[in-house]
């Protein structure tokens, strides 16, 4: 199934045969020619039919022994009374794979194949097989449910089957039967009809978060962390969808009036009530899995004397997890409603920080872990999050947002601490709160002298590519729309910018890093011209200009010039032919009070036009073919 689905989403390839035959072979022509899929698939409408049987088998099979009077006295599908020991132990190895294999099924139909249109493919193998007594099995009365109540009942008893096995698979159960049970659930909630089983039943999710979370408990695996966490994400998806669409329909009937804000769980007060809360039984679940990999997080934890403080890299597996658990933290306040998202928010955006400043640690190929990457997604949807800011819930989440912020400021500051914390991350972490929750940090001095001293850091930093990725955050915020905002970072920032702008005369770039920042550096430079007022334009392009022609070099120097400072040379000489253009009046003001800068730009240009003309004379000439003399009458071609 999985080769079959990862050919069906390459683009098609087109059939070169051109017999009419092989026309229906268009798809499996995209299959590698040794899937098994196209055996199996024409056997599907039998076999699905009698892994839905043999599931039946299994869950009346493990019923305890105060339920035997509720098995069929004649037995099941694939046993008989006198069988039913050995038929227990057999089903014991064999259930897993078949839970798995039932998921798959109904996922790829979509839940839309009914038992009775099984019946005819299944007829056949009735009359063979006489021990196989499927309509036992499966009630003889199943043709005459409808197809909701059919796919309903299938709910049932894989959600059964599973709840059942997990609750408490025995110590020597082998680690594949928990694997492929997992796999099943998160196979069945890809499916929209499951989704909106699980969703419209919400104590089911709440009761398969809670075995999920026992299961934790008893096996340790990464692999099945991984799982787990997946399922949950499933659950919580499920019920978002579920959720907004009951929003969209509520603000479609009631168009004229205000949105509903209490839907959503927590309502009017914000309370969530543990055993029936799907956000509290996820964030249980979720608790249990960070601090079994970041210890420190729990304070229970942290102030036991056994406890020793370290700040150690996760291995790769431990943050990947880490990091699918804070994906799904940071989806839960969409299932609150303004209320609920109060309750929950201030646990989520300290995890959230706390796990940004212990895994933000600076590696020496400048590459983010996926902790750190979720985390900062999980700032964004969070800071972005329209549900929570309505006028009751205004101070309260202005509140959280500056307190958030404080936080992470008070994480990066500069230290001594070994491992180096990634400036870098941090940084955005900071941008993205002034980017998307401007109206909250307005006017409060702490938050703004603090964010601006991280960019001073960051600009003075010795590491040419913090000073990139510095550059183009501030081009974010000067660029605001909120002028209140971005004004007092300009006053604030650009003199130093334009400080070490010009610095790179003396000291050039050696490194295509080095050159990286220079370039963000104009760009920033560049986009305050254009943001000035006209009155301005003079000024400020007697900033730029100069400077952009102090980076040009002399032939002489040219020719010994590193790549890197030719390259940066090239850059200052196309930025000043797109200048002169865009701004003529200020441009031709600012090269007729310095003449000398007008000497080395016109210099430069000449010198470019000349190398130009050189190459295109180096270049051989295109090879023209010349008419032939005789012409045949007969082409051959």
């Amino acid at each position: 199934m999985n080769i079959k689905k990862e050919a069906e989403s390459k683009p098609k390839r087109a059939i070169k045969s051109t017999d009419d035959d092989d026309d229906d072979y268009g798809t499996i022509d995209e299959l590698p020619p040794d899937s098994l899929i196209t055996l199996v698939q024409p056997e599907l409408p039998t076999l699905s039919r009698l892994w839905l049987a043999a599931l039946k088998d299994y869950a009346l099979l493990t019923l305890p022994a105060e339920f035997a009077s509720q098995l069929p006295p004649d037995g099941g599908a694939f046993y008989t009374p006198e069988t039913i020991d050995t038929a227990r132990l057999h089903y014991r190895s064999s259930w897993a794979p078949v839970l798995h294999a039932v998921a798959l099924w109904l996922n790829s139909t979509g839940f839309t194949c009914s038992e009775s249109t099984e019946a005819a493919a299944v007829s056949g193998l009735q009359k063979r097989s006489a021990s196989v007594n499927l309509n036992q099995a499966s009630g003889a009365t199943a043709g005459a449910k409808s197809l909701p109540e059919i796919n309903k009942d299938r709910m049932h008893l894989i959600l059964g089957v599973s709840i059942q096995f997990l609750c408490s698979p025995r110590p020597e159960e082998p680690v594949e039967h928990v694997t492929a049970c997992l796999q099943a659930l998160h196979t069945l909630l890809e499916s929209p009809y499951a989704r909106i089983h699980i969703a419209n039943d919400q104590l089911i999710g709440v009761e398969l978060l809670s075995v999920l979370h026992r299961l934790l408990l008893t096996w340790n695996p990464p692999s099945v962390q991984l799982l787990v966490t997946g399922v949950v994400q499933q659950i919580v998806r499920a019920a978002q969808d579920y959720l907004q669409e009951k929003r969209n329909t509520l603000n479609e009937d009631d168009i004229d009036k205000e949105p509903c804000s209490v839907l959503g769980e927590g309502g009017d007060s914000g309370g969530l009530v543990p055993g029936k809360s799907l956000v509290f039984a996820t964030m249980e679940l979720l608790m249990f899995i960070l601090v079994r990999h970041m210890p420190h997080l729990s304070t229970k934890m942290s102030d036991s004397p056994s406890h020793m403080a370290t700040k150690a890299r996760l291995s790769e597996e431990s943050a990947r997890l880490v990091a699918a658990t804070v994906a799904i933290l940071s989806d839960l306040p969409s299932l609150c409603s303004p209320a609920g998202c109060m309750t929950i928010l201030p646990t989520i955006l300290f995890l959230i920080a706390r796990i940004l400043k212990d895994t933000a640690i600076k590696s020496a190929d400048n590459q983010v872990s996926p902790p750190v990457s979720a985390a900062l997604q999980g700032i964004k949807s969070i800071v972005t999050l329209s549900m929570a800011k309505t006028e009751e819930t205004q101070k309260q989440w202005t509140a959280l947002i500056r307190s958030t912020l404080a936080c992470i400021l008070e994480y990066s500051q500069p230290d001594d601490s070994v491992p180096t914390p990634d400036e870098v991350s941090m940084l955005t972490a900071i941008a993205l709160f002034l980017w998307s929750a401007s109206s909250e940090i307005i006017g409060v001095q702490s938050l703004q002298n603090g964010c601006m001293n991280r960019f001073k850091n960051a600009l003075n930093s010795c590491d040419p590519w913090v000073q990139a990725k510095c550059y183009q955050l501030l081009l974010s915020v000067f660029q605001h729309s909120n002028r209140a905002l971005s004004t007092p970072y300009i006053h604030s920032l650009a003199p130093i910018v334009v400080e070490k702008l010009k610095a790179v005369e003396r000291n050039r770039p050696a490194s295509s890093t080095e050159l990286l920042a220079v370039q963000e550096g104009i760009k920033v430079l560049e986009t305050l011209v254009a943001l000035g007022e006209e009155q301005n334009r003079v000024q400020l392009l007697a900033l730029l200009v100069p400077t952009l022609i102090s980076y040009l070099l002399d032939e002489n120097s040219f020719a010994s010039a590193n790549s890197a400072s030719k390259d940066l040379h090239e850059f200052a000489l196309q930025n000043l032919m797109h200048i002169g253009p865009l701004y003529p009046h200020a441009f031709k003001t600012v090269m007729g009070a310095a003449p000398e800068l007008k000497v080395r730009l016109e210099t430069a240009v000449r010198a470019s036009q000349a190398s130009k003309a050189k190459a295109a004379a180096r270049q051989p000439a295109p090879t023209t073919h010349s008419a032939p003399t005789i012409k045949l009458k007969t082409s051959f071609f």
